[in-house]
């Protein structure tokens, strides 16, 4: 049974396109009153029912409608010579708002031939309110939307329409009289301020902590609106925050955001009000994209720092020290995973190549069959983590540069693969399999073989992009395959320098693996157009990028290197700073749209480490 706290201010409700108020919650209208609901004990019923389509209006609100203009009607084909008795909800329908957790109450009726019954009634999503034998919805506060409601009596059935929409209202600062309005009122652009992160225009995975708001400039004692508005959502928060300015969401009100706007927009507005001001001026007026999806699979990076690689599953806090949890503290880097997650290949200083991630041991030391331990660094790792093809590409190290392909788990060399005498720099399996994706060792030029899992044979050699003669951008390193197969994410610099993050500039490209000669430069999550806050010492900083395995929420994602700042968390020149971000691509990019969104910081790194050469695979298949 859920609990109803039934509070002495009332409010009321307006119907849908009728100024007439109703406070007595007879059958005519509908009445809410406050309401705090408790939703940790008992389920509301809920069933099928047709989708309704939502348009936005001003501060949240929405006007709804359904392929059948009431909406409430009994739609029950009469086949007798009586006459069909209307069965009907009112009002057909309703809004109801959850302010700073606590919901106003609503109230519907059931009307047989106009006379009121006692029907049963129900939601089709039960996730955002809660209705009880007499008709009285709460809203849960878990998620803003919309609901049919539905009354079945007598073998007749008719159905409402329920909005819910969430709202915050919080003062963590001591307000003037006047000062909300003005914060609420501004317009004006704020040129003292310099907004530092996030982007605008980027594409947010669900899963993920809030991005923290960081800009830079004001004063002490400045006040703060930040503002979240969307379908269905107004959260306000006056703060204060004296530089260096920052602002980080609970991740409870952040929660209620992505339930409600997954797959939707959700705009940030932010406005300063300096003591004694009489106006409030605009910091930045911001659009997100909330994708429909978290972010799957562990991504494998080296923590330059600690001189070992380390494991972070997006949406953890902090990453895992597994090679330090397996007995290796070496120096382990130059590292490579399969896409099912199972096998890391190493190509450090410590004698471990390949490492079975399942059960966090060494599986192979390729000292015992007569290799290098750099032999295998950065190599092509099939996607069941059995086949290895060696990289060619004059790394600091060095690597490898043998032929073929080779038995990851045993060290053998295969037989008849296709690459017999050929040697490929930078390979990369596609996730799939279908592909391996290579920087031709003689041209530079992006190309690719056809694979084969059952023969494991290699053929067709495909030229896809051409190197080209800009000495600047010649270099075309560390490709990684889409999951479908697709398309090729790259990062071009000044070759052979470009191999290095330490020596060139570097900015990402991606490449059809279907149509040789299309190739589109990555403008967004390079940032060629962004105001970064530090300027010109933000651009052309982007490495090593790798796609995730899978696709998600309706987008590609891939992680790179980047040795922009941070905000204003991480601040210092290039050498200083070296972290993580992910963005996301447009599935099936079409001709001449630019794919790319700006990217974030992929949240649990630790900020004390540089973090390079992030590797995404699926979770290891780790017993229990």
């Amino acid at each position: 049974m859920h609990k109803y706290l039934v509070l002495l201010a009332a409010v009321t409700f307006v119907g849908c396109g009728d100024d007439d108020r109703e406070t007595d919650g007879g059958t005519s209208g509908s009445g809410v009153s406050l309401t705090e609901v408790d939703t940790t004990s008992g389920e509301s019923e809920t069933t099928e029912g047709p989708i309704t389509e939502t348009s936005a209006g001003p501060s949240g609100s929405e006007t709804m409608s359904t392929s059948d203009s009431e909406g409430t009607s009994d739609t029950d084909v009469n086949t007798t010579d009586e006459p069909d008795v209307p069965f009907d909800i009112v009002p057909p329908e309703l809004t109801i708002v959850v302010l700073n957790n606590i919901s106003e109450q609503g109230d519907y009726n059931a009307l047989l031939d106009g006379e009121p019954v006692e029907p049963n009634w129900a939601l089709t999503n039960g996730t955002l309110a809660v209705i009880d034998d007499e008709g009285q919805v709460l809203g849960t506060g878990n998620q803003g939307g919309q609901t049919l409601v539905q009354a079945s009596y007598d073998g007749k059935s008719a159905e409402a329409l329920l909005n819910v929409v969430l709202e915050k209202d919080v003062d963590n600062v001591p307000l003037d009289p006047g000062d909300e309005d003005k914060l609420l009122d501004a317009d004006t652009p704020d040129d003292e301020i310099v907004w530092a992160y996030p982007y605008d225009q980027m594409v947010y995975p669900l899963g993920l902590r809030a991005p923290e708001l960081m800009w830079n400039g004001g004063g002490v004692g400045d006040k703060y609106l930040i503002h979240f508005t969307g379908e269905n959502i107004d959260f306000k928060y006056f703060v204060l925050a004296d530089p260096p300015s920052r602002y980080l969401m609970s991740p409870e009100d952040w929660t209620q955001i992505n339930n409600t706007l997954a797959g939707e927009k959700v705009n940030l507005k932010v406005a300063r009000l300096k003591p004694g001001a009489e106006t409030a001026t605009v910091v930045v007026e911001h659009s997100w994209t909330i994708a429909n999806g978290a972010l799957d699979g562990s991504v494998y990076y080296w923590a330059n720092s600690l001189g070992r690689v380390l494991r972070i599953n997006p949406g953890a806090d902090a990453p895992e020290d597994f090679l330090l949890a397996g007995g290796q503290d070496g120096c382990s880097t130059c590292h490579s995973v399969s896409s099912d997650g199972n096998t890391l290949i190493l190509g450090g200083d410590i004698k471990v190549s390949t490492w079975d991630l399942v059960n966090n041991e060494s599986v192979l030391n390729i000292e015992n069959v007569g290799k290098p331990i750099r032999n295998w660094a950065m190599p092509a790792i099939s996607p069941d983590g059995q086949v290895l093809i060696e990289n060619a590409a004059p790394l600091p190290g060095p690597p490898g540069g043998s032929d073929g392909m080779w038995n990851a788990v045993t060290g053998e060399k295969l037989e008849n693969t296709g690459l017999e005498g050929v040697q490929l720099d930078m390979p990369a399996f596609a996730p799939d399999g279908s592909i391996i994706a290579y920087v031709d060792h003689q041209t530079l030029n992006l190309s690719l073989y056809e694979y084969d899992t059952q023969t494991k044979t290699a053929a067709n050699p495909t030229m896809l992009v051409e190197a080209g003669a800009d000495p600047a951008w010649n270099g075309i390193t560390f490709p990684s395959v889409s999951p479908d197969g697709k398309w090729i994410v790259y990062h071009r610099g000044q070759y052979p320098n470009s191999l290095d993050t330490r020596l060139s500039p570097g900015d990402l490209f991606l490449a059809s693996a279907e149509t040789p000669g299309v190739e589109y430069r990555l403008s967004a999550v390079n940032g060629d157009d962004y105001p970064f806050a530090a300027g010109e010492r933000d651009h052309s900083y982007n490495y090593e990028p790798t796609f995730a395995p899978l696709e998600s929420g309706g987008y590609a994602w891939a992680v790179f290197t980047s040795r922009r700042t941070y905000g204003n968390r991480l601040t210092g020149g290039s050498n200083a700073v070296k972290q993580l971000w992910v963005f996301a691509i447009d599935l099936d990019p079409q001709p001449g749209d630019e794919p790319s969104h700006p990217a974030f910081w992929l949240p649990g790194q630790d900020l004390a480490t540089l973090n390079m050469r992030g590797f995404w695979a699926l979770k290891a298949d780790i017993p229990g």
